[in-house]
């Protein structure tokens, strides 16, 4: 496919004067190309793309209509269009009905009729390179993104390690390829989007958008014009009507992360949408059908939050059809290493260098409690990648929390039931610096406004928790 649109015509005809003509009436419009046969066009077509052909149809050797078919295979992009002296309309309309011709001209021609004809063919073939180039870029988005899902999470390797990952990857094996609600849990970082999109790529609604929505970064009002749109003049800056996620997911997949954030009276709209599959706009009263997956995740302990009065018993039980349980680096510390290098490699292709880690580096990462999870250990790697000096990662190169470290023991249960309260409180105060970040746009400070404290004592604990 040529990389850049240039009106350029290949017209063929077996008479030179009917090719001087036509070279006449349009060379100084588009820049055009003649052949005096269609075997001397499929020559020229080996090296050279043009958005247009215009071919005669009897002529000796190849028809047009023959040529054309040829071109359906060999430049598929390419506006087929046959100029023809003859009435030969059912062999001509039998050539369009297959696909074959585009269009067919009766001669004689005058320019002035012929020209419209031709801008529209430029505009036809403008339009179905934008398509042909948004299919390409979704299948290598696809692509890459599969490829990233079974290097993280489909190799021998790390599930014959993991036996709490394993399970996971096997569950979304099963459930990928139905339809069935699914709700993901695990702690921040742990890769919860990463499994949802996984979901995606493996279901019947991978060639469907992927929509995902950050609850936690919505207020109620925010939020529900966010899930459903709105109607015009629904609220004050309410210009124009507007679709909401579940429209935009339509034949597709909708991921509604940190579900256990969502305000009550949004969870009675979403509990709502999934008993009915239809939706009502903000301000509006029509029903409107949406033809959905959805999967959520969360961070909390929705049963605890059920029990405490923030959460929708009935909403949980529609979102819990099938779970799905990411567990954290510390119950998985021997797939640490092996992720550590994934994203050493990683980010040696994106940055052109050779980094590898020494020992003790290696050791360190191993030992690592890994509070913020998947997430943690990519920025760390990244991080060291990019600052280091010279071909080695060293321990210092990763400036890891000592007091994180877990030690040279075995991690024991009542060991991890004792880092829970430490963690739980790391972790809370990190997803809330993320946020804030997050809705400032990457912009400190006005992230420092939003949380009520000072820019360098924001700037301290996002340095701390490694986000900056």
């Amino acid at each position: 496919m040529q990389s850049a649109f240039r009106p350029a015509i290949l017209y063929v005809d077996d008479e030179e004067t009917n090719l001087r003509a036509f070279q006449r009436a349009f060379g100084s419009d588009y820049l055009v190309k003649t052949a005096l046969s269609a075997a001397d066009a499929l020559k020229i077509l080996e090296t050279e793309d043009f958005p247009l052909v215009i071919a005669d149809q009897r002529m000796p050797g190849m028809t047009g209509i023959e040529l054309c078919e040829r071109l359906v295979t060999l430049k598929p992009q390419t506006v087929r269009m046959i100029l023809t002296a003859y009435t030969e309309t059912e062999l001509l309309l039998n050539a369009i009905n297959r696909g074959h011709v585009h269009n067919y001209l009766v001669k004689p021609w005058r320019k002035a009729e012929l020209k419209p004809v031709i801008d529209r063919a430029f505009e036809d073939y403008k339009q179905k390179l934008a398509k042909l180039k948004e299919v390409e870029e979704k299948a290598d988005r696809a692509e890459r993104f599969e490829g990233e899902v079974r290097e993280l999470y489909d190799y021998e390797g790390l599930i014959g390690s993991s036996s709490g990952l394993k399970s996971a990857v096997e569950t979304i094996g099963k459930v990928a390829p139905t339809d069935a609600t699914v709700l993901i849990l695990g702690e921040t970082g742990t890769g919860k989007e990463l499994v949802a999109r996984a979901i995606h790529a493996a279901s019947l609604r991978r060639s469907g958008p992927f929509v995902p929505v950050h609850c936690a970064a919505l207020s109620a009002n925010l939020l529900e014009s966010e899930l459903f749109g709105h109607e015009k003049g629904a609220f004050t800056g309410a210009d124009q009507a507007r679709a909401g996620r579940f429209e935009a997911a339509s034949g597709g997949t909708l991921f509604l992360d940190e579900v256990g954030e969502i305000p009550e009276i949004v969870q009675v709209k979403l509990l709502r949408v999934l008993q009915e599959r239809e939706i009502q706009r903000v301000g509006g009263n029509r029903t409107i059908p949406v033809d959905v997956r959805l999967v959520a995740a969360t961070n909390r302990d929705l049963k605890r939050e059920m029990t405490a009065g923030r959460f929708r018993e009935d909403l949980f039980f529609r979102l819990n059809v099938v779970p799905i349980h990411v567990p954290p680096l510390r119950e998985r510390m021997g797939d640490v290493p092996y992720l550590a290098n994934f994203f050493l490699q990683k980010f040696n292709r994106q940055l052109g260098r050779r980094l590898q880690f020494d020992a003790e580096a290696i050791h360190q990462v191993g030992r690592y409690d890994w509070p913020g999870n998947v997430r943690e250990l990519q920025n760390v790697i990244e991080r060291a990648s990019i600052l280091s000096g010279g071909p080695i990662l060293t321990a210092e190169d990763l400036r890891l929390d000592p007091e994180a470290s877990l030690g040279p023991e075995t991690i024991a249960v009542d060991r991890l039931a004792s880092l829970s309260v430490r963690d739980e409180i790391r972790l809370e105060e990190s997803h809330r610096l993320s946020e804030a970040l997050r809705q400032a746009g990457g912009r400190i400070s006005e992230a420092a406004r939003l949380l009520g404290i000072a820019r360098s004592t924001l700037f301290d604990r996002l340095k701390k928790y490694r986000l900056v």
